[in-house]
């Protein structure tokens, strides 16, 4: 079922004055649209246009409540509190209402719109509209109230005229990860990573109670960012079935994951010889290209005892004190069936071993580093080399204050995701290959993009 939308504005979305015939209904409607595109642009509200409906006939569709005077409600949530409703989140109802009829049952209304008049209840006199109804009849129950109340965001969603057109509102919701592995290794560029991509998504129009962060034992390093979860397997479980719970078909997901990963690197790097590193020995199979073998490498990958075997690895990301594999994380993420788009930014070390366990349509899959190198701290060693240069680019600025970038390559005055990882790759000078994926289909690529079918998606998309 499709989800309310905040406040009235989807009232005026939705709007549909009565017309004469099927042509004038429709220029009606898409200008009632239009008018309110631009509206909710400016982040105004739309009680003055419902006003316009004065005495037409419309169909509602939103919340029963009645803990005070009868009304349709866009949030049932907004009740919980002794707070003063705003006077663009209801419409009373002015009518018979069926028996049995419970606060929080979602509810379509059929009605008109007026201006209250001495002859309706006292109640509603100074209310600016009601919608009055003829019958209980012309009240359906959508949804019978659950007990106790969910709490996700819910909205006024329709109005019609003779059929209900939906015109339902995206929602973007973010999860940043970073585990930090023991207070030992949990270093502090990775609560920086996270904050500033924090600050970034909320900049960007993301609601804060819509971003989960989920950082080392759960407790945050200062005030400036909220720490929902320690960095748990169960903790990352819970929030994705939330979050499966609650987004709807037209809903984005943002996710970012840092600080240290798991695998094998093949080439010592950093004063670090080959080896496996965490990573864990793939048990189904599903790790074709990440294969290897010990006699080549000269170690006992598995440790078994023996130099002889060929070993495929399935990449981890290690949390607080555990760690969660690319199979396991995978599969959280795909209890999310109803959503518009993912997109995933990964900075741990081995990351890109993550790139073909996560790809599907509508996704599209950032990896600072190949299935065998580890990943890198910027210079100044307060953020990733690559977080470091992505936060560059989609704010303009450099995240330590030293200077100005500009990476809107196409002149259009905003920054796709695809330009702020072209501009991340072209930036990093680590021994570190980023990874890209946007086209649902394996294998993920390396360098400038587009390239090898990828980068469409990403291109059309911005925070």
């Amino acid at each position: 079922m499709k989800r309310a939308i905040l406040l009235l504005l989807a009232l005026g979305l939705c709007c549909a004055i009565a017309a004469q015939n099927a042509e004038a209904a429709i220029t009606a409607q898409t200008q009632n649209l239009q008018i309110a595109a631009g509206i909710q642009k400016l982040g105004m509200i739309t009680r003055n246009q419902l006003l316009r409906q004065i005495n037409k006939s419309i169909t509602m569709e939103g919340f029963y409540y009645d803990g005070s005077i009868p009304m349709v409600l866009d949030n049932i949530e907004r009740v919980k509190l002794d707070m003063m409703l705003p006077p663009d989140s209801y419409v009373p109802i002015v009518g018979p209402v069926p028996t049995g009829l419970r606060s929080g049952d979602r509810i379509s209304v059929q009605g008109t719109i007026q201006r209250p008049t001495t002859q309706d209840p006292r109640t509603v006199q100074r209310e600016s509209l009601i919608i009055k109804i003829t019958s209980a009849q012309k009240i359906t129950t959508l949804r019978a109230a659950t007990t106790p109340l969910i709490a996700r965001p819910s909205y006024l969603e329709r109005i019609t005229v003779g059929t209900v057109v939906v015109v339902p509102r995206q929602v973007k919701y973010a999860v940043l990860i970073a585990g930090g592995g023991s207070p030992a290794n949990n270093h502090h560029r990775y609560w920086n990573d996270l904050k500033a991509m924090y600050n970034i998504l909320k900049a960007s129009g993301y609601n804060a109670a819509n971003i989960y962060v989920i950082y080392a034992d759960g407790v945050g390093r200062d005030a400036s960012m909220p720490v929902n979860y320690s960095a748990t397997r169960a903790n990352i479980s819970t929030v994705f079935n939330q979050l499966a719970a609650k987004m709807s078909s037209l809903d984005t997901l943002y996710i970012m994951m840092n600080d240290h990963g798991g695998g094998v690197m093949t080439v010592a790097t950093g004063g670090y010889p080959p080896g496996n590193y965490s990573g864990a020995i793939d048990t189904n199979g599903d790790e074709v290209g990440e294969s290897y073998s010990e006699a080549a490498m000269n170690k006992d990958l598995n440790g078994d005892g023996d130099k002889s075997d060929t070993v495929k690895i399935d990449e981890t990301l290690c949390l607080w004190y555990e760690d969660i594999t690319d199979d396991q994380f995978a599969a959280e993420l795909n209890k999310i069936q109803n959503v518009a788009k993912i997109t995933i930014q990964m900075k741990q070390c081995f990351c890109g071993g993550f790139t073909a366990d996560l790809t599907k349509p509508n996704r599209i899959i950032m990896a600072s580093a190949s299935p065998t190198q580890p990943s890198w701290a910027h210079s100044s060693l307060n953020f990733g080399e690559f977080t470091y240069w992505y936060f560059a680019a989609l704010t303009g600025n450099k995240p330590d204050g030293s200077g100005s970038v500009n990476a809107d390559a196409n002149g259009n005055g905003k920054i796709s995701i695809l330009e702020a990882y072209n501009f991340s790759r072209s930036h990093d000078t680590r021994p570190e290959t980023p990874y890209y994926e946007d086209n649902g289909v394996k294998p993920s690529h390396t360098g400038a993009m587009p390239a090898g079918g990828e980068g469409t998606l990403g291109a059309a998309t911005s925070l």
